[in-house]
């Protein structure tokens, strides 16, 4: 464990262990514990990791703990990252479940209780999230954002990008004692990501459709993610992982660069989305070649089909757009009549998110 003081002896094992990272969150952290502390199932332990925090954040956290016996503060002498910072949480965890929490987010009061409703429900399920709503710096609410919900569904975008939002997730404790997982420091860019994929390979995931969460937009957080540099970075990951997928796949770095920009709405080559749109089938073809047809695999595969169309008809009468459009219906011949259906949803989706960006600048 990281260099710290302050640790705190835990007394008996609680249901839940919240992990906390804590640095230099002072202005939106005392409603984050607040949120926390106000559940409706209120045995867990709270486990918040300052990490060398400057500010007011450990006093924040020393009133807290001062006041409530379920508070538990380890602090980093210094500034060690996000990525140490949970994993000095996870070794400190003695809960069933471990569950997750981010210091300018907020728990809606009925999270945990509903979380393990649902794992006590359905032991076959190991990490469990839930859809947020997005608020701005201020706590306007901005809209929404969902998660996959099935297994299926989960592990298919899970090959891309994290399936979970990250702060929302509750999880078996006793899978990660099992496989050793951890978070890993060299993947500090996409630690969620990584973990994730960590997971699914012995775990089977979940989300909830019920907003359970509200997820703080930060201009500055929109704008590393969609970052040129943390793109490649993250590509080279979901890279690796395809190869240890699917061995005999030939993919190269660059066509998953592509298709992960597209997916995005980012693409290394704006013009190149019929050709990612036919990458990203030839991928599906890969995943659903072990896939049992069921309802699941079904609904999955009509969302693939229109993923694949939305990415070959924009922009509109791109170089190979017919020939991915073939493709399309080669998996999902009835994708033409969905497509109309959806297309105003993604239309006014694209527009929502534009002023979210316009009242950023």
């Amino acid at each position: 464990m990281p260099e710290t003081d302050h640790v705190m002896p835990f007394q008996s094992q609680p249901l839940i262990s919240v992990i906390l990272p804590v640095f230099n969150s002072e202005e939106n952290l005392h409603a984050a514990v607040e949120s926390i502390l106000g559940q409706t199932q209120a045995d867990f332990e709270l486990i918040a990791i300052d990490d060398g925090s400057t500010d007011a954040s450990a006093a924040i956290l020393e009133s807290f703990r001062r006041n409530d016996r379920r508070v538990f503060v380890q602090r980093h002498l210094q500034n060690l990252g996000v990525t140490a910072a949970l994993n000095t949480g996870l070794a400190l965890a003695h809960g069933k479940y471990i569950a997750r929490m981010d210091a300018d987010d907020i728990s809606l009061p009925e999270r945990f209780e509903k979380q393990v409703a649902f794992l006590e429900k359905h032991p076959e399920i190991d990490i469990l999230g839930s859809a947020v709503k997005l608020i701005d710096e201020r706590g306007r609410n901005i809209g929404a954002l969902s998660a996959p919900l099935e297994d299926l569904a989960i592990r298919w975008k899970g090959l891309f990008t994290a399936a979970f939002l990250h702060p929302t997730v509750m999880l078996r404790h006793s899978v990660l004692i099992e496989h050793n997982i951890h978070y890993r420091t060299s993947r500090d860019q996409a630690q969620d990501f990584d973990f994730f994929t960590q997971l699914l390979q012995f775990a089977r995931g979940a989300n909830l459709s019920e907003p359970l969460f509200l997820y703080r937009i930060h201009s500055s957080s929109v704008t590393s993610h969609y970052s040129r540099n943390n793109l490649s970075r993250k590509s080279m990951l979901i890279f690796e992982n395809l190869q240890r997928c699917y061995p005999n796949l030939a993919i190269s770095h660059d066509q998953v660069l592509l298709v992960s920009g597209a997916l995005l709405g980012r693409p290394s080559v704006p013009w190149k989305r019929a050709e990612a749109a036919k990458i990203y089938l030839r991928l599906w073809q890969a995943f659903s070649a072990g896939c049992t047809p069921d309802p699941a695999f079904f609904r999955l595969q009509t969302n693939v089909a229109m993923i694949a169309a939305k990415l070959a008809l924009y922009p509109p009468f791109q170089p190979g757009w017919r020939k991915a459009l073939r493709s399309v219906s080669e998996i999902e011949p009835k994708w033409p009549i969905a497509f109309s259906r959806k297309f105003p949803e993604m239309v006014s989706t694209k527009i929502h998110s534009w002023l979210i960006r316009q009242n950023r600048k």
